[in-house]
């Protein structure tokens, strides 16, 4: 008989929860006339983002997944290997240690996520949760554990910069220049076009990094024309109109309304952000980027 620890278990319960829900839905050999299946989209202008103390929540009606997450200061000292075919996720955002489980929508196994997760992570004074899907009383009676003292210990140290030859400081998340200047970066990788730039975003630290392989010479940085505004903004129009998302997009959107702390509505009403964006405004980032690289 075998005998495996309960971190193998917990490992074994990642990787093969998410397959089996894949291999149902697969069912039996397709058609070859058969198209592939559209994922399931719910409107921005209908769900309604929720928060009740430490707790972020939006429920989409039939949803066949549910996706928890945790935000605190704290990463846990023992990290493990995830995958492609895993449903749990880690990462870094806005200073904050970020871990998803993402589960077909079934009560027990949301309670073994949240058994996982008190065991695995590190107890912090400042957490938030944040999940979508599905939900009701007993779904959402079922996260309480993690409101309790966790189990795991802490990783020490800091986080260090990623390399990069140049970089550029994002203004504060949630401010009136963010939209300005990541219109700016568009307009300035464009620019970068001929020289096969690899432009990285880090959103690990509390104000995002655009990190360059190379040195930002000061031609690039000439005041931004209409000609090269118009097809960058006209993009982040078309696409904000564009109001049926997927679960695991509404989920991020909810995500990252949390681990910054921004209105509930603040990432919904992205027309309306956009319509304030003008050249002026881009070429004060412009600007204001070249004096502080």
């Amino acid at each position: 008989m075998f005998h495996f620890s309960r971190r193998t278990l917990w490992i074994i319960i990642y990787v093969t929860i998410p397959l089996i829900f894949i291999l149902n839905q697969l069912g039996g050999e397709p058609d070859a006339d058969s198209a592939e299946a559209d994922p399931q989209r719910w409107s921005l202008d209908e769900v309604d983002f929720e928060q009740t103390s430490n707790r972020w929540q939006v429920d989409l009606p039939q949803a066949e997944q549910i996706r928890l997450s945790v935000v605190q200061p704290q990463a846990p000292a023992e990290m493990l290997a995830t995958g492609d075919s895993s449903g749990l996720s880690l990462s870094r955002q806005g200073g904050q240690f970020v871990v998803t489980v993402v589960n077909p929508a079934r009560l027990q196994l949301l309670e073994t996520s949240v058994d996982f997760l008190v065991d695995w992570l590190p107890d912090s004074d400042e957490r938030r949760i944040v999940v979508s899907g599905s939900l009701n009383d007993e779904w959402l009676a079922a996260l309480e554990p993690l409101n309790g003292p966790l189990r795991g210990e802490a990783l020490p140290g800091e986080v260090r910069a990623a390399a990069a030859v140049s970089r550029l400081t994002a203004p504060p998340m949630g401010s009136d220049e963010q939209l300005a200047f990541l219109i700016w970066v568009d307009v300035l990788e464009q620019r970068l076009g001929g020289y096969q730039p690899d432009v990285r975003w880090d959103h690990r630290a509390v104000r995002s990094q655009v990190l360059f392989n190379q040195t930002l010479a000061p031609s690039l940085f000439e005041p931004v024309t209409e000609d090269e505004l118009e097809p960058v903004l006209s993009a982040y129009q078309n696409a904000a109109a564009q109001r049926q998302r997927r679960a695991d997009q509404i989920h991020r959107y909810l995500l990252t309304t949390a681990v910054y702390e921004l209105p509930l509505d603040f990432l919904l009403r992205q027309p309306e952000r956009l319509a304030q964006v003008d050249l002026a405004a881009v070429n004060q980032q412009r600007q204001q980027s070249m004096e502080s690289r």
